[in-house]
């Protein structure tokens, strides 16, 4: 479908991947060092925010999916979202583990659990299903864009706990199956294409603040100053030549684009190469 073509509740592109969730088992509690990603303080810091943030952030993601529910009567998209909410179920599930095992070793990432779940529920106090659910579909193009990066950049994490890889690699893949749910429950249900575009924005703003904020209290947590080289390696990973913010950026603007479906960015080759990789033995 043409950027050019406006999206209606009857012209809705859909993927050709099945949502289904996976049970897997991550050996999380054998994750030794601390500074799992890169013996980078910075670095697992980062990441560690990233994992507190979403237990509280997928059961928000399947509330806002959940109450509309009822309005959908087409049955494909019934199956998606009952695969939507039983993938991102796991994920809540693997990154409380993650979070327990990491707080284990230094960083009070079940800590930043909680204060993270108390800053969702005050922040959807006043905010319309409508709203919740635009935002949804906003974090979701995030978290796509995001493990587009992971799966085509394997060589970033070559230093990263094995247990931990396997985790995010399984992770991305999921998003990516279901990267288009919480949006087509909108378009068929509200079909406000331009508040969605607004929506991503702020649901640019919400999590970013969100990580920064964990982020460094984290690290105020965990009373250790930086060194050069974690600071370094750092900003190569968010901002170098391959970082990801770098990466991300032009398939982020894509979704400001009237007419955008997040199935037009296919990538479906990933997932099947990890499927591929799962069915022989090889991780990561």
């Amino acid at each position: 479908m043409s950027n050019a073509e406006a999206i209606t509740p009857d012209t809705i592109p859909t993927g050709n991947l099945p949502i289904k969730p996976r049970k897997m088992a991550f050996g999380l509690e054998n994750i030794e060092r601390q500074y799992f990603f890169n013996d980078n303080l910075l670095l697992s810091a980062w990441v560690s925010a990233l994992s507190a943030s979403f237990p509280p952030g997928e059961s928000e993601f399947i509330a806002s999916v959940r109450n509309y529910r009822d309005r959908i009567t087409d049955p494909k998209q019934l199956e998606d979202i009952r695969g939507f909410i039983g993938q991102e179920g796991h994920h809540s599930h693997q990154h409380k583990q993650l979070n327990e095992s990491l707080t284990n070793l230094g960083f009070d990432v079940v800590r930043l659990e909680k204060y993270f779940e108390g800053v969702v529920s005050h922040q959807l106090k006043n905010s319309s299903d409508k709203r919740r659910l635009a935002i949804t579909s906003g974090m979701e193009h995030l978290t796509a864009i995001m493990s587009d990066y992971v799966l085509q950049n394997q060589d970033q994490f070559d230093n990263v706990d094995q247990h931990f890889i396997d985790l995010f690699n399984w992770h991305a893949v999921e998003e990516i199956e279901h990267k288009a749910v919480a949006f087509d429950v909108y378009m068929a249900t509200e079909g406000d294409e331009a508040y969605l575009r607004r929506m991503l924005i702020v649901a640019t703003l919400i999590f970013f603040r969100h990580i920064i904020v964990g982020f460094v209290r984290l690290l105020w947590w965990n009373k250790k100053l930086p060194s050069w080289k974690d600071i370094r390696g750092f900003w190569r990973f968010l901002g170098g030549k391959n970082g990801m913010m770098r990466w991300i950026s032009r398939p982020y603007k894509d979704y400001l684009k009237k007419g955008f479906h997040p199935w037009d960015h296919q990538n479906q080759a990933l997932v099947d190469e990890w499927k591929n990789n799962l069915s022989h033995g090889q991780h990561g």
